[in-house]
């Protein structure tokens, strides 16, 4: 990774460079201040870098003068726009600390995770602040509010107030690479959401891995269906044009606007959930058109790819590439494949069981498999499933205020690979292995494995498997009881809607055919064993990407009655 950029209009100090990611901007403003840095699709509302560096350095000095600075812990409540964008980077600039929370996570969730952080500030929309007034215990420890719109009876200061201020006279606070940037909450898709302690290298050296990997240019156009991809793609020199959709719930967007959006702005890029290419390319299918021929990459995060998703994607786009980065809030990028190699080389695999092929580690990520739960073991033979750790200048260190998780969650490297940087492993909590071409295969999250008398089942293998078969939307492997050491198999499927038909007969046509089904899956290895088929359109899915699928929910649902036997729903 390359070192933290360093700017003139910063100073240093004698005892280690400066690393702040909010020096892109600067950097991009000083090389191009007029270029546009921020489109809003819905408002068609811009600003350019030369505007947003004044913007965000004005925040930085409004908000060191209110005191948020140097280590500040604010909770940033505000809807992805251009004001969202300028005070992320002006908090990191003032080196306070951003609290991000997905709303999308329910009220409960997000109010307990406000509350764990204990945050001195509330930076955020009127709504935000309204919240804070009803449920006060997880805001107790706020301090000073910063309003961006009407400000009411809440007091403290409006976001306009702070960029007001003279920032001619200011100086940022000199920021490290391992000085603590902000605190981003997992989705708690596989459990409680944890807060995850990000470092301003962090931050630098994932925006330079992204940008080196996959050669994104100054002067791109990117469309971020997601929007702290944004973050760092403007940090590159792109324009960011932000679609006219709720980044909360990627899975209900309007296919329509994503494509006016790519299509209006010539776009180059753009990245989204699985759930986002769902919708989108079925509807350009519909429309019987595909993507204009100025979109080179499409880069997909968030959980598995359907190869169906591929598939359709690949005729979609003439001229360029989709791509699968793999990673976690805890340590991203780890991987990556494109989807050409992917359909070329390794989908027969992918239908036959083998799991999902994530592609090669990205150059600097140290990768093993190892023993589930295991403390100090060697690496796992070749093809051998265990349990995915990584290491890299990216990965995180710690969760914040929870210890025990930190330790559970990281492995001490061994002395003769310590010499590399970090000293320690993550635990993806993902089991995989590697293939003797060297590429890594996910086969699920650890706590989704079916432990069954005959031995483990891996969801990503098993519905493999059933995702190939004609009018198989998705489907899931579950297993009950719930938790169990011993646990009986069952697959739960989706059937895809077909014109013209029913999802009721489609639902009699495969039921027909399901002794036949089974019968097939026994002669599998991967797919033995599994004696229950069940009908469910409505999986329950993670709040970030609408695409990871709550297996243990699901379980829950249709589990059976104490001595009930299997048997189709």
């Amino acid at each position: 990774m390359s070192e933290c950029i360093a700017t003139i209009q910063h100073s240093e100090s004698a005892t280690g460079k400066r690393c702040n990611v909010s020096d892109h901007i600067t950097e991009q403003a000083r090389m191009r201040p007029d270029a546009t840095a921020i489109i809003e699709q819905a408002t068609g509302q811009r600003i350019t870098f030369g505007e947003l560096e004044r913007t965000i350095n004005a925040l930085a000095a409004g908000l060191t003068q209110y005191g948020i600075s140097n280590g500040t812990r604010a909770v940033l409540a505000v809807r992805p726009g251009i004001e969202f964008v300028a005070l992320v980077f002006a908090l990191f600039r003032a080196a306070a600390v951003p609290i991000v929370v997905d709303p999308g996570m329910g009220r409960k969730n997000m109010l307990a995770c406000i509350g764990e952080a204990k945050p001195e500030a509330l930076i955020g929309i009127s709504a935000a602040h309204a919240l804070s007034q009803v449920f006060r215990k997880p805001f107790a420890s706020v301090t000073k509010r910063v309003t961006v719109g009407r400000r009411w009876f809440w007091g403290g200061k409006t976001c306009s107030q702070l960029a007001s201020i003279d920032a001619s006279s200011f100086k940022a606070p000199q920021t490290r690479a391992n000085d603590l940037a902000a605190i981003l909450f997992t989705s708690g898709a596989t459990g409680v959401p944890k807060g995850v302690e990000y470092e301003h290298g962090m931050f630098d050296g994932q925006v330079l891995a992204i940008r080196d990997y996959f050669g994104i240019q100054p002067g791109e156009i990117d469309v971020p269906c997601f929007a702290l991809f944004a973050l760092f793609t403007v940090g590159m020199g792109c324009t960011i044009v932000l679609p006219d959709m709720d980044f909360s719930k990627p899975g209900k967007c309007d296919p329509a606007k994503i494509v006016a959006a790519i299509e209006q702005h010539k776009a180059s890029l753009t990245f989204g959930s699985p759930a986002v290419w769902a919708r989108v390319a079925p509807w350009l299918q519909a429309q019987r058109r595909k993507f204009p021929e100025s979109l080179r990459r499409i880069l997909i995060a968030g959980a598995s790819v359907p190869l169906k998703t591929h598939e359709a994607l690949a005729e979609l786009l003439p001229n360029g590439r989709v791509f699968t980065p793999y990673g976690a809030t805890e340590s991203l990028p780890v991987a990556c494949i494109d989807g050409r190699t992917l359909l070329e080389k390794f989908a027969t695999r992918m239908k036959s069981g083998e799991g999902t092929c994530v592609g090669k580690p990205l150059p600097g990520v140290d990768v093993q498999i190892v023993p589930v739960k295991a403390q100090h073991a060697a690496p796992l033979p070749v093809g051998e499933i265990g349990e995915i750790i990584v290491r890299s200048p990216t990965t995180t260190r710690r969760y914040f205020n929870r210890p025990e998780q930190t330790t559970a969650s990281k492995i001490a490297a061994t002395s003769e690979s310590g010499r590399r940087t970090p000293d320690f492993f993550h635990r993806m909590g993902d089991v995989g292995y590697f293939d003797a071409e060297g590429n890594l295969w996910f086969c699920g999250r650890a706590n989704h494995v079916v432990h069954t008398p005959s031995g483990p089942l891996y969801p990503d293998q098993v519905e493999g498997v059933f995702n190939a078969m004609p009018h198989v939307l998705r489907s899931a492997l579950i297993g009950y009881p719930v938790g169990a050491a011993e646990q009986t198999p069952a697959v739960v499927v989706d059937i895809a809607p077909v014109t013209g038909v029913p999802v009721t007969k489609v639902w009699a046509e495969v039921t027909a055919r399901e002794k036949a089904v089974l019968e097939l899956a026994a002669r599998s290895p991967v797919t033995r064993g599994i004696a229950r088929i069940i009908f469910d359109d409505d999986f329950p899915l993670d709040v970030r990407h609408n695409a990871k699928i709550d297996r243990i929910e699901l379980a829950r649902r249709h589990a059976l009655p104490v001595g009930g036997k299997g048997g189709s729903a």
